[in-house]
C-alpha cells in the first residue's frame, strides 16, 4: 500500500472518483499508482520530461502490477489525449500556466485542473484567469515547515476583471476563512515587513518596489482581519 505525504494525498483526493487522469511530471508515480490502488481512477496517464523519473515510475507500477492502468510516457507537458482531470503539481506556477498553454485545447475540455504550484501562485492566478479559467476551489496544506497552495480550475471562457494584488490572494480560502491560510498570511506579513525593513537604495526602481511591497502589506493585513473576524 502506497503511503502519501499530505501534500500528494490531498492531491490525490481532490480527483474526481471514476475519472480518467493525466498526471504531469510524475516523478516517482505515487499519486497514479495511489489512485489506482484506492479505486479512485482506472485510466491514468503519467508523464515526466525526465527519462530517471520516469523510469522510477515504471519501476514501481511494474511492482505493483499496475500496468494495464497506468500508461508511463516520457513527455513534456500534457499529451494529447483528453482527460477528465488533469494534475500537475510540484513544479513553478509560470512552468503550469504555460504546460497549460501549451496544450489549451485539452485544457479547455477537462472537467478539473488541479495545481499545485511551488511557487508564484499569484501569476498561476493571473494566468488562469487570463486564459479563462475559473477558479473553482483552493485548499492550503502545511507540511515540512512550507505552505502548499492547490488550485482547482475549469475552464469558463469568462475573465474577471481584477488588479494585479488580487491575485496574490485566494478569494475560496478567505471565504472559507481557512485557518491554515490565515497562518500563510501572517507568515507572509512578517516576511513582507522584513523586507520593507531591509531597503537602503533610494532609486526610482527600489521605490516602486517599496511601494509594490507596502500595499500588498497593506492588504494582507486587511484579509487576515476579514479572516480573523
Amino acid at each position: 500500500m502506497i503511503k502519501l505525504s499530505n501534500r500528494l494525498k490531498k492531491i490525490a483526493e481532490l480527483v474526481d472518483f471514476g475519472a480518467s487522469v493525466i498526471d504531469v511530471g510524475t516523478d516517482h508515480g505515487y499519486v497514479p499508482n495511489f489512485l489506482f490502488e484506492n479505486k479512485i481512477s482506472r485510466d491514468i496517464i503519467a508523464t515526466d520530461i525526465s527519462k530517471n523519473s520516469l523510469e522510477k515510475s515504471i519501476e514501481l507500477t511494474r511492482e505493483l502490477g499496475n500496468e494495464k492502468y497506468i500508461r508511463n510516457i516520457l513527455a513534456n507537458g500534457i499529451v494529447k489525449e483528453n482527460r477528465d482531470n488533469i494534475i500537475i503539481a510540484g513544479l513553478g506556477g509560470i512552468q503550469i500556466a504555460e504546460i497549460i498553454l501549451n496544450s489549451i485545447e485539452i485544457s479547455k475540455v477537462s472537467k478539473k485542473l488541479i495545481l499545485q504550484p511551488m511557487q508564484k501562485a499569484n501569476i498561476l492566478r493571473r494566468e488562469l484567469n487570463n486564459m479563462g479559467f475559473e477558479i473553482i476551489d483552493e485548499e492550503i496544506i502545511f507540511e515540512d515547515d512550507r505552505y502548499f497552495e492547490i488550485i482547482l480550475a475549469r475552464y469558463s471562457g469568462k475573465k474577471e476583471s481584477l488588479e494585479e494584488i488580487d491575485f496574490y490572494f485566494s478569494k475560496v480560502l478567505i471565504e472559507k476563512k481557512d485557518k491554515v491560510y490565515l497562518d500563510f498570511l501572517r507568515e507572509r506579513k512578517n516576511d513582507i515587513e522584513k523586507i520593507l525593513n531591509s531597503f537602503v537604495s533610494d532609486n526610482s526602481r527600489s521605490k516602486n518596489r517599496r511601494e509594490e511591497l507596502f500595499n500588498l502589506l497593506k492588504k494582507t493585513e486587511e484579509v487576515i482581519d476579514e479572516i480573523s473576524s
